[in-house]
């Protein structure tokens, strides 16, 4: 009788063997997902540790120029206790329809809405863009990270 039950157990047990590979990517999911919920727990920090800073995506040398008149001007202003340090002009062939405001981290709202409520009187259509869903795990992209895509029809900016 009992080794009619242990040849049972290990016919169950082989008959249900998950394989190595199923149950590690299981366990690394169960992780992923136990990180991202303790971290919508802690409170967003209230600044980033360095200067912010601006990547402006321009489709074509006249929003090259534009580009580098959002940059003077943002230089021009201070920000509630944060800087903003320029970064190269990047020129692009796509990008999104309309110009937008992309901010990566989580903590970084508040000064996106900032950063947003001045480049809105230059480029009254700008939208702002929360893509820190997708990033916030991304650890090459640092708080304070700020993307401006300027929309293919862009040709000028709003006088002030």
């Amino acid at each position: 009788m009992n080794k009619t039950i242990v040849v049972t157990c290990s016919l169950l047990l082989v008959a249900t063997q998950v394989d190595s590979a199923t149950v590690d990517e299981l366990i690394k999911q169960n992780v992923r997902d136990a990180t991202k919920a303790y971290q919508k727990t802690q409170p967003p920090a209230q600044q980033p540790t360095s200067p912010a800073r601006l990547w402006i995506h321009a489709r074509n040398d006249s929003q090259k120029k534009l580009a580098q008149e959002i940059l003077d001007k943002v230089a021009k202003l201070e920000f509630k206790q944060w800087q903003i340090e320029q970064k190269p002009i990047q020129q692009v062939s796509a990008g999104p329809p309309k110009s937008q405001l992309r901010y990566f981290k989580r903590q970084d709202q508040a000064h996106a809405k900032e950063l947003y409520t001045v480049l809105r009187k230059l480029i009254p259509q700008l939208e702002i863009k929360d893509i820190s869903a997708n990033y916030e795990h991304v650890g090459w992209i640092k708080p304070g990270h700020f993307e401006l895509w300027l929309a293919p029809e862009l040709t000028r900016l709003q006088s002030q």
